[in-house]
């Protein structure tokens, strides 16, 4: 009897029926969590390209506009979303600073990037102050957008609101002209 069991548990292991549903099983689930990661991180960096694209314009346009005509900050924040032309509710949920620092005591922005929570109310730019002639500017643009996955763990890591949102910053800098 305990032979008979022995030699069916036996056959039965050296049986291999099933045995690519198993591999199946066990690898599409790996393949299927690194496809949808690329495609997170793919969205993630059209986002920021298109953000870089629209600051890089809103830049140009500030710098050689006239002292007595440059743009204000929602002409600078229209500009952008016009040439970046990707975002959802982009006049909303953008943020912009413009501010002036000296190239011989450089200091840049602070580590921690401001950019508002949607539960939040949108408050004004803290600094979009047009420099003098000749003056260093650094502009930073910061575009709150919902990960694409949040239920990944790469999406739910680049969350950085608490609302569940990321934050996809730029920052630029240039001379303003005379």
């Amino acid at each position: 009897m305990m032979k008979h069991i022995r030699q069916h548990f036996v056959s039965y292991l050296r049986n291999e029926n099933a045995t690519a549903t198993l591999e199946f099983v066990l690898v599409y689930p790996f393949f299927l969590f690194i496809f949808l990661w690329s495609v997170e991180i793919g969205i993630w960096m059209l986002r920021a390209t298109a953000l870089e694209r629209g600051l890089d314009f809103a830049v140009r346009e500030i710098r050689l506009s006239p002292a007595n005509g440059r743009p204000s900050e929602k002409d600078s924040k229209e500009t952008i979303c016009e040439y970046a032309g990707y975002f959802e509710d982009c006049m909303s949920n953008l943020k912009l600073e413009l501010r002036e620092s000296d190239p011989r005591a450089f200091t840049g922005f602070a580590a921690n990037v401001d950019c508002h929570d949607r539960a939040e109310e949108v408050k004004p730019a803290q600094h979009f102050v047009h420099g003098q002639a000749h003056s260093l500017m650094l502009v930073r643009a910061c575009m709150i957008v919902d990960p694409l996955f949040p239920q990944l763990a790469l999406g739910g890591a680049m969350v950085n609101q608490t609302d569940g949102t990321m934050g996809i910053y730029a920052i630029s800098t240039f001379v303003q002209e005379p």
